[in-house]
C-alpha cells in the first residue's frame, strides 16, 4: 500500500520533465529557424549589391517625416495593444489601466528575447497579482491572435472587393468596422469593441509599412501597403517564431516586387523589413525597460506596504 502511494506522484511528477523538454527544444528549433531565415534574408539583400547600396544610400538622408510616422505608429500601436488586452481582460478582474499598459509594454519587449519569455511572464503575473486564472489569460492572448488575424484577412478580402467594384482600395482599411455592431449584443460587447482597438492598431501597419518603403528609397502606394501589412501581421502571428523573425523578412522581401505598382527589388523589400525591426527596437526597447522598472517599483512598494504599518 506504501509502496503503491508513494509511486503514483512520482509518476506524475516524472511525467512533466518530457512534456516540457519537448516544448523547450520546440521552441529552441523555432529560434534556430528564424535565426537561420533572417540569416539568409540578409545574405540575398547583400547579394543583391547595386539595389543594396541604393537601399543604403537612400536610409543616409531618410525623409523626417517618414521617420516620425515609423516611430510614431510603434508607440501609438503599443498604446492600442494595451487597451485591447485591457478591454478583453476586464472580464475576469480589475487590472487598472496604467497597470495593463505597462505590462503588455513589457511583455512586448520580452517576446523580442528568445524562447517568448514574455507570455510566460504576463501569465505568471495576472495568476499572482490579479487572481485571474491561467486559463483566462490564455483565452484572452487567443482572442487577440484571432482578432489580428480576422481584421487583417478583412482588410485584404475588402482590398480584392472594392478593386472589383472599381472602388480604391484604400477602402478596405474600414472594412471591420462592420462588425462593430457586435458592441449592441452585450454577449460580444468587448470583443467587438477589442476588434476596433485592432483595426485601428494594423491600419498603423499599414501606414508604417507605406513610411518605411520611402526611407529605403523605394516609395510604394497605399494598396501596397495594406497587403504588406496585413500579411506581415499574419506572419507575426505564426508560433513557430518569436516575432516572425526570419519569416517577416522573406515575405516581405519576396512579396513586395510581386505587387508593388513601383519598382522595388528584393534588396530593398529585405532592408524595409529590416529597418522596420529596427524602429521597432529602439522604439519598444526604452518605454518597454521602463514599464519593467515601473511595475517593479509598484509590487516592491505594495509588498511592503502591510510590513510599514503599525
Amino acid at each position: 500500500m506504501s509502496s503503491e502511494g508513494n509511486t503514483r506522484p512520482k509518476a506524475r511528477a516524472n511525467g512533466d520533465p518530457p512534456a516540457a523538454s519537448a516544448r523547450r527544444w520546440l521552441r529552441i528549433a523555432g529560434l534556430a529557424f528564424g535565426l537561420a531565415c533572417f540569416a539568409g534574408a540578409i545574405y540575398t539583400a547583400v547579394r543583391e549589391k547595386d539595389e543594396f547600396a541604393k537601399a543604403i544610400d537612400a536610409l543616409r538622408d531618410p525623409p523626417p517625416l517618414a521617420v516620425a510616422l515609423v516611430l510614431a505608429s510603434i508607440a501609438v500601436g503599443a498604446l492600442l495593444s494595451g487597451l485591447l488586452f485591457h478591454i478583453l481582460m476586464r472580464r475576469f478582474g480589475k487590472v487598472p489601466f496604467w497597470e495593463m499598459q505597462a505590462l503588455i509594454s513589457a511583455t512586448a519587449f520580452a517576446n523580442y528575447l528568445p524562447l517568448k519569455p514574455g507570455f510566460v511572464g504576463r501569465v505568471a503575473y495576472h495568476r499572482l497579482r490579479h487572481d485571474i486564472r491561467t486559463a483566462h489569460t490564455v483565452r484572452t492572448i487567443i482572442e487577440a491572435i484571432a482578432l489580428s488575424g480576422t481584421v487583417a484577412s478583412m482588410f485584404l478580402l475588402g482590398l480584392v472587393a472594392f478593386r472589383a467594384m472599381g472602388v480604391p482600395g484604400e477602402w478596405a482599411l474600414l472594412a471591420p468596422a462592420v462588425l462593430g455592431i457586435g458592441a449592441y449584443f452585450p454577449k460580444v460587447r468587448s470583443l467587438s469593441q477589442a476588434l476596433l482597438v485592432r483595426q485601428l492598431e494594423l491600419a498603423l501597419w499599414t501606414l508604417r509599412y507605406w513610411a518605411v518603403f520611402r526611407l529605403v528609397g523605394a516609395p510604394i502606394d497605399l494598396e501596397t501597403a495594406i497587403v504588406l501589412g496585413s500579411v506581415s501581421v499574419i506572419a507575426t502571428l505564426l508560433p513557430i517564431v518569436s516575432n516572425g523573425l526570419g519569416i517577416r523578412e522573406w515575405v516581405i522581401g519576396l512579396l513586395a516586387p510581386m505587387i508593388s505598382h513601383a519598382p522595388v527589388s528584393t534588396s530593398q523589400a529585405i532592408v524595409a523589413e529590416l529597418v522596420h525591426r529596427v524602429a521597432e527596437l529602439v522604439v519598444m526597447t526604452p518605454i518597454g525597460i521602463t514599464a519593467i522598472l515601473a511595475l517593479v517599483h509598484y509590487n516592491r512598494k505594495r509588498a511592503l506596504a502591510p510590513s510599514a504599518a503599525p
